[in-house]
């Protein structure tokens, strides 16, 4: 990539593209766990005909499933997915619960460490260059 703006923003760009590698087995630990758990979900939701408030069918489809999952690590749609599941048995929620817990508080907070310590390493070789 050339960004003829600065040579600062240059070096920036390119220490990102060196942390990539290092961050990429965290990233496929999380994905997988993300496509674990909604295999889980698909199979544990599927077969009690709950769906969303506006009708759409709750846990059916697989990518749906990834989809909702992936989401919800972000908390966007953090009650809204677990509503309906919820409504038919409380003790469903403890299937979220763990997988907020694994992947929002641990798996990301490792992402987090792991881009920070990578990007730090690649800008103390530059500057030493």
């Amino acid at each position: 990539m050339n960004v003829p703006e600065g040579r600062q923003l240059r070096k920036a760009i390119r220490n990102i593209r060196r942390t990539l590698p290092d961050i990429l087995h965290i990233l496929i630990l999380f994905l997988a766990n993300v496509a674990l758990f909604s295999l889980l979900c698909l199979k544990l939701f599927e077969e009690r005909g709950l769906s969303y408030p506006d009708g759409k069918p709750y846990f059916q489809d697989y990518w749906d499933s990834y989809w909702d999952l992936y989401v919800l690590v972000t908390t966007a749609n953090n009650p809204d997915v677990k509503m309906p599941a919820y409504d038919a048995s409380r003790w469903y929620v403890t299937v979220f619960i763990i997988y907020m817990l694994i992947n929002l508080y641990v798996i990301m907070n490792i992402v987090l460490a792991v881009i920070y310590n990578s990007y730090k390493r690649h800008l103390k070789v530059t500057a030493q260059a």
